[in-house]
């Protein structure tokens, strides 16, 4: 682990391993990097990968704003700062939507999207009530529910604990400020901006998102579904996510809209 001190904020990045592409993994809502442990530690075989965790989540610091658009940027603040260029971004949950932002605000850095069951619809997030409950309350309790149908049928007690201690972990202002200021109302235009690269959408059985209403905005989009899994796939399934994502290397690899050195 490195600690960057990047706008104003002290992150906490892991790094590891060399070969192009890169990978950057974005944790989601209320969750820190080892969400995407199993693929960041099959990749960095052979691609430099970085794995990080949001402000206010993991071992960074808590300082506000936590906002969506906030950390896009400061991903791509740490990505600079450790001289990442073009990079296959790839975020769980809300951690797509930050990877969606990220490709808006510093497209430079982007070569490739990758969402993971990410709540990615025509009305965007709806967390208004959430956020204020949580706000009321001083705690993540009334986020306990959501977090409780997370579940597959068969996963397993290990990760639901791993899920629920750090998830049900994360200070009350930490947690609605994450939720705050989703882009609900320019999902489709941020989709739309994506889908000029290469994109893939993976979802659990459940999809958390509308893969239909993404066909329909997004053309060339290539959606995958783990199947039998609940929310956190990439942890219930990692061979089968490991490999989704190594064939997205094929999908770079052959996308001629890609302008090659």
């Amino acid at each position: 682990m490195v600690t960057l001190d990047v706008n104003g904020v002290s992150l906490a990045a892991y790094e590891s391993g060399t070969g192009g592409p890169p990978f950057v993994f974005i944790h989601g809502f209320a969750c820190d990097h080892t969400f995407w442990e199993p693929q960041f530690d099959d990749l960095a075989r052979d691609h430099r990968c970085l794995s990080l965790d949001l402000r206010g989540r993991g071992g960074s610091e808590a300082k506000p704003p936590y906002h969506t658009t906030q950390q896009a940027d400061d991903v791509a603040a740490v990505m600079r700062a450790l001289g990442f260029g073009p990079s296959i971004i790839v975020g769980h949950s809300l951690g797509g939507i930050v990877a969606l932002l990220l490709n808006e605000r510093h497209p430079d850095l982007v070569l490739g999207i990758v969402t993971g069951d990410s709540p990615i619809n025509a009305k965007g997030l709806g967390a208004g009530g959430m956020v204020k409950a949580i706000r009321e309350a001083g705690g993540i309790e009334p986020a306990r529910p959501l977090v409780e149908r997370f579940w597959s049928e068969t996963t397993s007690d290990a990760i639901k604990a791993h899920v629920r201690q750090v998830m049900l972990d994360i200070p009350a202002e930490v947690a609605a400020g994450m939720l705050d200021e989703a882009p609900d109302d320019r999902m489709a235009d941020l989709m739309k901006l994506a889908d000029k690269k290469p994109l893939m959408a993976i979802w659990a059985e459940g999809a958390l998102g509308e893969p239909l209403w993404l066909r329909e905005v997004a053309m060339y989009i290539r959606q995958e579904v783990v199947p039998g899994t609940g929310h956190f796939f990439q942890l219930e399934e990692p061979g089968m996510t490991n490999a989704l994502l190594r064939a997205f290397l094929d999908d770079v690899a052959r996308d001629p809209r890609i302008v090659r050195a």
